[in-house]
């Protein structure tokens, strides 16, 4: 009895065994059916595949640029001079140095220059210079070593108490600049030096500074481009579903399992995503040299910087993986349940009214995560709003196809025409299919509508003064330093008007005056004071603004290169998901022409309602950081305008790319036995 009890064990192994060889061979199968499918599984294949490439790409370059703020920050955050003033104190037995950061130019760029004020001797150096620079030496960049050696002494080695004139005591190594074009000195120095804070160390400052507020504005900026690519991504994998649903309620009633049916769907999405994905990734790789080019805190980047890591990337692929498997077995649920209801083309009901109670949980969401944001630390008030934007994105993403519905509903009611019959029965048979060409537009404008207000409200530096060049005078009295550097002017022979006022001393060169010159001259008249004008003084406010507008247009292109691909995708997916009831039509006697004003008639009137309820949303996601009256400045309207324009021709484009597919798969010859 008890040898007899424990057969039955050995042969459920042997069960479960082969049960999972046959699901290996299931998905071998589905493998070999993509290879082989001919041009159509190709076509199907390649349009997921185009989608999720391009999504793929752009949420690393979304990662990337993240990783691009912290590995600036691991390099030149201890230079970071903006919130040195908020350092602790140190002890003076603690101390490796003090520090001191001033801004400048040269040849009419940005010109950083570090005072490192009694070095430690043996202490770890600044990162990019090794050993610790001595009292009188000067440490600089490549492109500023190149200048020193092309600019005379008077217009740039000068400045540099100290130091030889002309010479320099070691370059810094990419591991301590920005970007390969930073223009910064390091200059060694002995005593003490006013305005100098005393560090333990060359790491990042502590505080919330000029780097940590571009990093919670690109967690802004990330979630304003994740929503869209993970719809996109979504969306991809979604592609030509119909057609995978057939195929796979065939061979459900034909007696395959559960689970055969859902490896063989299930194979086949993830595989093209996972290469997709892997292709995407390669594409960002490859882009990275022109993004670094994109200059952001006043400056460019390092490639590398912007190449997310090997985990992340990694991490990248399997969500990608795991996404497409998400979206393909949910598609298989229908023929699970019911495979006799899709062979029969009886499609369950969508896009319930219900919906709209995630409107109100959307803005919800978003006013607590608005409120928060406003008591919430420094340091995660990007991450905060981040969510409610997410909020704001799901809501529009959600309403999208109850719209949809209601549209198609009000179309089959007021045709009049044969076009707009069939395109409300379309629009009411599948409204999520209807809304899915429409997403990356519809949340495109979103993006619109919340940065139109904010690039309208953001003050620019264009309008501050750049003829008269200013240095502050300290504790100096402000006449003295005008004494001094008329004088100093006049021997060198530099025409210029020197005016006196109560903090600072205003020098006006003579119309071609060498400006370097003069800056040059100035400089040791009152130590650590920059000779900038007004314009070039608004520094970092003037950057940010500048940037601000910059980081909306990148913005906005990666929005509508989603929306492109999205319309384009799903347009052609749409033709190919439908080519079984499209060749019906024809043969029934339709016009082409009628087919395809009815592909116009579901698209336009869909994209300009959600449009308009994707802009209120936008404009409202603005509110807590600008008026709504904003929208009205030129600047705004000028970008509302042009998302409108650039919409409406992304739809039309898609619309003619995928017409010579319409006309080829209703006229086809080949029997409807085979469409599936």
């Amino acid at each position: 009895m008890t040898g007899g009890a424990a057969e039955p064990a050995p042969r459920l192994g042997h069960a479960r065994r082969a049960g999972g060889h046959r699901l290996a061979g299931v998905a071998g199968l589905s493998l070999r059916l993509l290879r082989l499918g001919g041009r159509r599984s190709w076509t199907a294949a390649g349009l997921v595949g185009a989608g999720v490439a391009v999504g793929t790409m752009l949420l690393t370059v979304a990662l990337g640029a993240l990783h691009g703020w912290d590995s600036r920050d691991a390099r030149t955050g201890w230079r970071a001079g903006d919130h040195y003033s908020g350092s602790q104190q140190v002890a003076p037995a603690d101390a490796v140095a003090s520090v001191r950061v001033t801004s400048d130019r040269v040849a009419g760029r940005p010109l950083q220059v570090v005072d490192l004020v009694a070095p430690r001797p043996g202490a770890a150096p600044p990162p990019g210079l090794d050993p610790m620079p001595a009292p009188g030496q000067v440490w600089v960049s490549p492109v500023l070593a190149t200048l020193l050696g092309q600019l005379p002494a008077d217009e740039l080695a000068d400045r540099f108490p100290g130091a030889p004139t002309g010479t320099i005591a070691g370059t810094i190594s990419a591991a301590g600049l920005r970007d390969p074009g930073e223009l910064v000195a390091v200059v060694g120095r002995a005593g003490s030096v006013a305005g100098a804070v005393a560090v333990t160390g060359f790491g990042p400052v502590p505080g919330f500074g000029l780097i940590e507020i571009y990093r919670q504005l690109t967690y802004v900026a990330v979630a304003l481009m994740v929503f869209p690519v993970l719809s996109l991504l979504g969306a991809s994998a979604r592609l030509t579903a119909a057609r995978r649903v057939e195929r796979m309620a065939t061979l459900r009633l034909l007696g395959a399992s559960t689970a055969q049916v859902t490896v063989t769907a299930v194979t086949e999405v993830t595989a093209v995503a996972t290469m997709a994905a892997v292709v995407g990734m390669a594409a960002q790789w490859l882009l990275a040299p022109a993004l670094s080019a994109i200059e952001l805190g006043g400056s460019g980047w390092y490639a590398d910087d912007l190449r997310p890591s090997t985990l992340v990337m990694v991490g990248i692929v399997m969500g990608v993986g795991l996404l497409a498997t998400g979206a393909a077995a949910g598609g298989m649920r229908q023929v699970v349940v019911g495979p006799l209801g899709v062979v029969r083309r009886q499609r369950p009901g969508s896009a319930r009214l219900v919906r709209l109670l995630v409107v109100v949980a959307g803005v919800v969401v978003f006013a607590v995560a608005s409120a928060t944001r406003r008591n919430a630390a420094a340091d995660i008030t990007g991450l905060v709003f981040g969510i409610g934007i997410l909020a704001l994105f799901g809501t529009v993403s959600v309403i999208g196809p109850l719209v949809v519905r209601l549209i198609g509903n009000g179309l089959v009611r007021s045709a009049r025409s044969p076009a707009k019959l069939l395109a409300g029965r379309r629009l009411l048979d599948d409204p999520r299919g209807a809304f899915r060409p429409l997403a990356g537009l519809t949340l495109a404008v979103f993006v619109a509508g919340f940065l139109a207000p904010l690039t309208a409200a953001v003050p620019g530096a264009a309008g501050d003064d750049d003829t008269a060049l200013r240095m502050c005078t300290g504790d100096t009295p402000p006449a003295a330093v005008a004494t001094q550097a008329t004088q100093r002017l006049d021997e060198l022979g530099i025409a210029a008007q020197v005016t006196a006022g109560r903090t600072a001393v205003e020098v006006v060169p003579a119309p071609g005056a060498n400006r370097d010159r003069v800056r040059t001259a100035l400089s040791p008249l009152v130590d650590g004071s920059a000779v900038l004008t007004a314009q070039e003084g608004g520094g970092e406010s003037s950057v940010l603004s500048t940037d601000l507008a910059r980081g909306a247009v990148v913005v906005l292109v990666a929005a509508f290169l989603v929306a492109a691909t999205s319309a384009g995708t799903s347009a052609a997916a749409r033709v190919l998901d439908q080519r079984r009831t499209l060749r019906l039509l024809r043969l029934a006697g339709t016009p082409l022409s009628v087919l395809d004003g009815a592909r116009r008639a579901e698209t336009i009137r869909p994209l300009l309602v959600n449009g308009a309820i994707a802009l209120a949303l936008g404009l409202l996601c603005a509110s807590p950081f600008a008026a709504t009256a904003d929208v009205l400045e030129p600047s705004a309207l000028t970008l509302l305008g042009g998302v409108l324009v650039a919409g409406v021709l992304l739809v039309l484009g898609a619309s003619a790319a995928s017409r010579p597919l319409l006309r080829s798969v209703t006229t086809d010859r080949t029997q409807l036995s085979g469409d599936s």
